[in-house]
C-alpha cells in the first residue's frame, strides 16, 4: 500500500508545478489579495502573462531580494505559493523538438542544442523583424536574450508550437533582486490551470483567483495585457 501511496503522489507531482510570487504592502496586511495583481515586474512587460519564481534556489535567493528591497522602501511583503496544474506529466528528460508537442511545461534549463537551436531561429527572425540585429544581443545563446528582453518571452510563447505551453520557465531580471532569477510564466491563456492558490506567510489572508481581463488578441482568442502592479503598494508609492 505504501508503494502504492508513493507512486500516485510522484504521478500527482509529474502533473503539477509550484510557483511563488510577492506582494509587497504598506501598514496593515490586507485581507484579501487577488493574484493577478502580484505578478513579478520583469525588466520589460511580458504581454498576456503571469510571471513567478520558479525552483527552490531562485525562491531563496528571491526571498532574501525582497526583505532588503522591502525594508530599503519601507513596505512590508507576504509570500504568495500557488499551483499549476499541467495536462501532460513534465518531461525529465532534455527537451527535443518532436518532445514539445508532447509536454505542457517547458524550462530553458533542459532544452535540448537543437531545441535551443529552434529557438535562437525563432527569435532571429523576431528581431529581424523589429529591426534589430540579434547578434547584438547574443542570440547565441537565447536565454541570455530573454533574460535581457523579456517581452520577447510573449512573442515566443505566441508562437503557433508554443501556445500550448502552460508554463515556460526562463531567467529574467526582476525589479526588486539585484540577480537575475528562474521565473514560471503562465500566459493568461491558460489562468484555468492555476488550481489554488496560499499565503506563505499570512495564512489568513484570501487569495483569490479570478482571471485578469479577456480582450481580443491580435493574432488569437489570447488574453491581453494588463498591468498587473498597478494596485500594489510598491506602485502606488511611485
Amino acid at each position: 500500500m505504501v508503494k502504492v501511496a508513493n507512486t500516485n503522489e510522484q504521478e500527482k507531482n509529474e502533473h503539477i508545478i509550484e510557483l511563488s510570487t510577492l506582494y509587497f504592502y504598506q501598514g496593515n496586511a490586507p485581507r484579501s489579495i487577488a493574484l493577478k495583481e502580484c505578478g513579478l515586474k520583469t525588466k520589460s512587460s511580458i504581454e498576456g502573462a503571469f510571471s513567478a519564481l520558479y525552483g527552490y534556489q531562485s525562491k531563496q535567493e528571491a526571498f532574501m531580494a525582497a526583505r532588503s528591497y522591502a525594508n530599503e522602501h519601507r513596505l512590508d511583503f507576504t509570500v504568495i505559493d500557488f499551483l499549476v496544474k499541467l495536462n501532460e506529466k513534465q518531461n525529465p528528460l532534455m527537451m527535443k523538438p518532436e518532445d514539445m508537442a508532447n509536454h505542457d511545461f517547458i524550462t530553458f534549463q533542459r532544452l535540448s542544442k537543437s531545441s535551443m537551436e529552434e529557438v535562437q531561429s525563432t527569435l532571429r527572425g523576431i528581431l529581424i523583424s523589429e529591426g534589430t540585429d540579434p547578434d547584438s544581443l547574443g542570440i547565441f545563446k537565447p536565454h541570455i536574450v530573454l533574460m535581457q528582453r523579456p517581452d520577447l518571452v510573449a512573442k515566443l510563447m505566441n508562437q503557433p508550437e508554443w501556445q500550448h505551453f502552460k508554463v515556460i520557465a526562463h531567467p529574467a531580471d526582476l525589479e526588486f533582486s539585484p540577480r537575475p532569477l528562474n521565473v514560471g510564466t503562465v500566459p493568461f491563456r491558460h489562468w484555468d490551470a492555476i488550481q489554488e492558490a496560499t499565503c506563505r506567510l499570512n495564512p489568513n489572508i484570501r487569495i483569490t483567483l479570478d482571471p485578469p481581463l479577456q480582450t481580443k488578441s491580435d493574432s488569437s482568442d489570447t488574453l491581453a495585457n494588463m498591468p498587473l502592479h498597478k494596485t500594489t503598494a510598491t506602485q502606488r508609492m511611485r
